[in-house]
């Protein structure tokens, strides 16, 4: 199992790998200062995904809008890699920004991690 983690001030992204999936666990505020350096590690993860991508945000405080785009793109370019790209969320940050865009068919999320990886 590799191990990896970023941060700043108001994000931390932290990277593993578990079977044939690579795990991106974020915590903190997803915003627009925040939202080029998750875009990154999904760059890097979908590179060295054997399969998937589950992106858990269930430590998220903030989700706003840069996040989202973040995200949606990332499921195009996971998609075009032959990577699916899932979501964790049970917060009300995620899951409002979610629902609000109306894009719940374009990123699949789970309730936990558990479920994501199955």
């Amino acid at each position: 199992m590799s191990k990896g983690s970023t941060s700043d001030d108001s994000l931390r992204v932290d990277r593993r790998v578990a079977g044939p999936a690579v795990v991106l666990h974020v915590a903190g505020e997803i915003d627009m200062s925040t939202a080029p350096m998750l875009a990154e590690e999904c760059d890097r993860a979908i590179e060295s995904a054997p399969g998937r991508l589950v992106v858990d945000l269930s430590d998220v405080t903030f989700f706003g809008s840069a996040g989202l785009a973040v995200l949606l793109d990332a499921s195009q370019r996971g998609e075009q890699a032959g990577v699916q790209v899932r979501l964790v969320a049970d917060g009300r940050p995620v899951l409002r920004s979610i629902e609000i865009a109306g894009v719940q068919e374009m990123l699949p999320v789970y309730p936990d991690l558990a479920g994501a990886l199955a």
